[in-house]
């Protein structure tokens, strides 16, 4: 089974968990707050084989219908990139990278954003989907070694 199967079936089949922030304890879980005051939990199953297991794993999740950054919305679209009805996707996709890739966000959001899976860069390989759970964008990512020596993580 390829990385992007193994993606589609533990966000299948171990979805996100969205809840009060108060109260949620986990210890396995990857976390996104959103700015309602909830949080997005993601547990990772475990793998059947110890050859399938990532390096890591990240969640991000924002509000679909929260007011769109105008300065970053007009820089990608400067570069490009459609982000209308999609900004939010494109977002949560690019914060994937910046958390797998130890990048800062930052940095990320100051070029294009993520658009395709996976992104290879130096000695990782990040795949990220993207949903929707009811008003929630959600985007889940893992990340596997690789023997690239690839420049910085392209998008």
């Amino acid at each position: 089974m390829g990385r992007a199967d193994r993606l589609a079936r533990a966000v299948r089949d171990h979805p996100p968990v969205i809840a009060a922030r108060a109260g949620h304890r986990c210890r396995a879980g990857a976390h996104s707050y959103l700015a309602d005051g909830r949080v997005v939990c993601w547990v990772l199953p475990e793998p059947e084989s110890p050859h399938d297991r990532p390096l890591a794993h990240a969640v991000d999740a924002e509000l679909a219908l929260q007011p769109v950054p105008p300065g970053i919305d007009a820089r990608w679209r400067l570069a490009g990139i459609p982000t209308r009805g999609r900004f939010w996707e494109l977002w949560c996709a690019t914060e994937i990278l910046a958390k797998l890739a130890d990048v800062p966000m930052v940095l990320l959001a100051r070029r294009a954003p993520v658009t395709c899976s996976p992104v290879v860069g130096p000695r990782v390989e990040i795949h990220h989907v993207v949903t929707r759970v009811g008003e929630v964008v959600v985007a889940h990512g893992l990340a596997w070694a690789t023997t690239s020596e690839a420049g910085p993580a392209q998008a």
